[in-house]
């Protein structure tokens, strides 16, 4: 086993050298030119013409010379005038006048603001006849139950007796309107509807004698007038 693997060995290196040492000789046998090498000539310039003469380089040129004492006075200029120069002396113990002008000075302008326009307020002419202050609202007469502070309650009605003639019905019914008096007395105003007309003098009977609670408004006893519906049994 040892054997094998050192024949294996000495074998993979050997392929691996023919591997790399075969494309570095291809590279080597490579003769072809990289570079084209040609001769090149050479030309000689003329010389430049010499600077003519009035023209002198800077660096011959030599500085000025240093000013002179003489030059550095100041000069007069003539085209300016001449300022006058007063001779005479001053003495300042001497007491000046005050300088009062000959006229005196303007006043100075009033602004006059303008006035405010009077307010005319539109006449109206008064009339002779008193103001009557409207009257409050007369009391109605008569108040529906949705006027009351409450509705009136029924306390008593006369008894009545159901009629023979009417065969075939134990009871019947009478719609009337009535007047609920402030006292609470019940009065009859009309009828409205009826199962029978042999009811309707039994239903007058009873809204002209019953007795109900005081109708009040506003906690005043008042008049009310309400349907009705009265029920007569037998």
């Amino acid at each position: 086993m040892k054997l094998k693997s050192i024949i294996l060995g000495v074998a993979t290196t050997a392929v691996l050298l023919v591997v790399l040492i075969v494309p570095r000789m291809m590279v080597l046998d490579n003769t072809a030119k990289e570079f084209d090498i040609r001769e090149i000539e050479t030309v000689s310039l003329p010389e430049p013409p010499p600077p003519p003469l009035d023209e002198v380089p800077e660096e011959d040129v030599p500085p000025p010379p240093p000013p002179a004492l003489i030059d550095l006075r100041t000069t007069l200029d003539i085209s300016q005038p001449t300022l006058p120069v007063s001779i005479s002396k001053i003495d300042p113990r001497l007491v000046v006048d005050t300088f009062f002008p000959d006229q005196p000075p303007s006043p100075l302008p009033v602004i006059v603001k303008p006035r405010p326009k009077p307010v005319v307020k539109p006449h109206t002419p008064k009339s002779s006849r008193p103001t009557l202050k409207p009257s409050p609202p007369m009391p109605k007469s008569e108040y529906s139950l949705g006027e009351l502070d409450r509705k009136p309650q029924l306390i008593s009605n006369p008894s009545v007796t159901f009629p023979r003639s009417i065969r075939g019905a134990s009871s019947g019914r009478v719609v009337v309107r009535v007047a609920i008096l402030p006292s609470g007395r019940s009065k009859y105003v009309s009828t409205v509807s009826s199962t029978h007309p042999a009811l309707i003098p039994l239903a007058r009977k009873i809204a002209n004698g019953s007795r109900f609670t005081p109708p009040t408004r506003q906690g005043s006893p008042v008049k009310a007038v309400m349907t009705w519906p009265i029920t007569i049994k037998k």
